[in-house]
């Protein structure tokens, strides 16, 4: 397969995987300041500080509102980490490579290009923002479907796969922490809010049902925490998407530095547990291994996408 091909299908399913994780992330934090007083303290700079944007942010708007903070994430154009862009490269990269793709999956990601550009401003009030992100999510799941039911498994596959994973690995742990940031700035212990944030957080996941038949009917931050986390058997998990990420390198050749890398992060979910650590901690972790993500990402680019010449 040629690099620039492999490239693209990873970009593909990445730039996929990012639009449904923020719609997913912006519709669990939206219930949630819904169902928050506004004594609480909560604010929206939270889903900001998330994703550190805060520079980015800051270019373009002075104050950090409801509106404002939903624009900028779902639909500003100047904003190359939005939802809208997001979706405009996935689109322009499976352009490229439409051949060696089922023939809907182009049909599939334009009809979703086309209609983020159509409904994305709606969604920037409560009132469209449900059924737009709940429609973003439908969507990326129909094509997942496609490509899991209809591809063969070759290098075109994994590279989708290895893609899909690594930003799913990246959204679970934002989404975590998006759980931690919302409770260190509420005011006062209230454990109903609590537990509706991460009754939230797991809807968001679509892990209800799987937290509930595995741990049990009442949801608690930190077990909400570790199965978000270390859970191995839910498919949006950090350690079941690292073991999937893991597959795919390991049947790739001069992959000892991508191991090298999953194994520092294998590492520090093997001594994970939310119910020894305070926030602060989880909130480091959290760091600790998009920073490492971030580096296998590099990884993946230079042994694969990018080699140098010998």
């Amino acid at each position: 397969m040629l690099s620039r091909v492999a490239n693209r299908l990873y970009w593909s399913a990445r730039y996929l995987e990012r639009s449904e994780g923020l719609a997913r992330m912006i519709n669990a934090y939206t219930h949630f300041i819904l169902d928050t007083p506004r004594s609480s303290g909560a604010g929206w700079d939270v889903l900001i500080k998330i994703i550190d944007a805060e520079p980015v942010y800051f270019s373009r708007y002075t104050k950090l509102t409801e509106q404002n903070v939903i624009k900028f994430l779902l639909a500003d154009e100047e904003n190359l980490a939005s939802l809208k862009a997001s979706v405009s490269f996935a689109r322009e990269n499976m352009r490229t490579t439409r051949d060696v793709l089922p023939e809907e999956a182009w049909e599939l990601v334009n009809e979703l290009h086309l209609y983020t550009k159509l409904n994305v401003e709606q969604a920037v009030k409560r009132k469209g923002r449900y059924d737009f992100s709940e429609e973003i999510v439908l969507r990326n799941m129909q094509i997942d479907g496609l490509f899991d039911g209809s591809m063969n498994r070759d290098h075109s596959f994994e590279f989708i796969r290895l893609g899909r994973y690594l930003e799913r690995c990246d959204m679970a742990t934002r989404i975590t922490d998006v759980g931690i940031a919302a409770l260190q700035e509420k005011e006062g212990n209230d454990v109903n809010l609590e537990m509706s944030l991460w009754a939230n957080l797991l809807a968001s996941l679509s892990a209800t049902s799987a937290y509930r038949r595995e741990v049990g009917p009442i949801i608690e931050p930190h077990e909400a925490t570790n199965f978000i986390f270390n859970y191995p058997d839910f498919p949006r998990s950090v350690r079941y998407c690292l073991d999937r990420v893991e597959r795919v390198i390991r049947g790739f050749k001069n992959n000892e530095a991508s191991v090298a890398s999953l194994e520092k992060m294998y590492a520090k979910l093997d001594r994970f547990d939310a119910k020894r650590l305070s926030d602060e901690q989880i909130h480091r972790v959290i760091d600790q291994i998009q920073l490492e993500l971030n580096r296998l990402n590099t990884t993946i680019a230079s042994t694969w996408f990018f080699p140098e010449s010998k």
